[in-house]
């Protein structure tokens, strides 16, 4: 483990930077390596994002699309690799798995406790709200003059991680940066508009698909969608990836889970519950990690009554 000055100085002597994030980028996912390559180019470096997977359609209106590649990173075009917001080495994607095995000067920023990625230098603070905190403390150290494109991206990932400030892993450093932030006087109103009250036809039949489908047991809300059914509402796991976080603003429900076949052949769960409870040990058990109240895994195979009831089962253990 280093410290935040160690990956400073290790950015300071680096000219050109890959970076990267999870498959299936969030808004948090998305704002820190935003956040990070505007603040490279303020320095006067080369960075170059590398996202292997598609952005979610309210995303597209916060980033900028042409500043994404999609294709295979090259390592021989840069001397230094960052990778914000990943976990697990199979959530980066692309050939970048190799890159951080291969190459020596690597770079990892992450606020998840199970975090299992390692680099050259590292840096993991499980307390913190979002990763994109994270980025502007680093950038604060690297004495990045913060422009409106860099606030914005870290707003971006901090509102979004938090859920407008109300998730139980909101803490006084979330307030502190979204106070520096506002205080800036840069406009917030396009984010709050975009991920809060822009709502697609299209998000509009999921959320149908999402309470018209759910089901119960005691403290337990669930939703299972397959490939057929993502078929079905012409989208993709992205467009459900929110399931278990509404699930859980039900009156009298302490823990929600959601699994989705995103891929043939793949399950994805994702679990959030109440302060007080804990879904990291559930996820754990299931060859996944995370956030004590929000965390995930993914499992081979389609037998989904099959994990609905190990995962009641284990919660119910606990």
């Amino acid at each position: 483990m280093n410290s935040l000055k160690d990956l400073a100085k290790a950015l300071k002597k680096s000219n050109k930077v890959a970076l990267f994030t999870h498959k299936g980028p969030d808004s948090d996912a998305l704002g820190c390596v935003f956040a990070m390559y505007y603040g490279l180019k303020s320095l006067g470096k080369e960075a170059e994002i590398f996202i292997s997977d598609e952005i979610p359609y309210v995303n597209k209106k916060l980033v900028d699309m042409k500043s994404i590649n999609i294709g295979e990173c090259n390592p021989s075009l840069f001397d230094t690799f960052m990778c914000c917001d990943v976990s697990e080495p199979h959530r980066i994607g692309s050939n970048t798995n190799n890159i951080f095995n291969l190459t020596n000067n690597t770079i990892v920023l992450d606020h998840h406790l199970t975090c299992q990625l390692t680099g050259r230098y590292n840096y993991i603070d499980a307390s913190i709200s979002s990763c994109s905190e994270l980025v502007y403390d680093l950038l604060k150290l690297m004495k990045v003059k913060f422009n409106t494109k860099i606030l914005s991206s870290v707003y971006m990932g901090l509102t979004s991680d938090t859920n407008s400030f109300i998730n139980t892993n909101t803490n006084a450093h979330s307030f502190k940066i979204a106070y520096e932030i506002a205080k800036s006087g840069i406009d917030l109103n396009p984010i709050n508009e975009t991920i809060y009250k822009s709502v697609s036809k299209k998000e509009i039949k999921f959320k149908q698909f999402l309470w018209n489908n759910y089901k119960t047991t005691k403290d337990i809300a669930y939703i299972i969608i397959d490939q057929k059914t993502l078929t079905e509402l012409n989208g993709n796991g992205n467009d459900c990836s929110n399931y278990s976080a509404k699930l859980l603003t039900m009156e009298n429900i302490n823990y929600s889970f959601s699994l989705i076949e995103k891929e043939p052949g793949i399950i994805s769960v994702s679990m959030r519950c109440r302060a007080g409870y804990n879904v990291r040990t559930v996820t754990e058990k299931l060859g996944g990690g995370g956030h004590t109240c929000a965390a995930g895994a993914k499992i081979k195979g389609t037998n989904f009554n099959k994990v609905k009831k190990e995962i009641i089962s284990i919660i119910r253990q606990q």
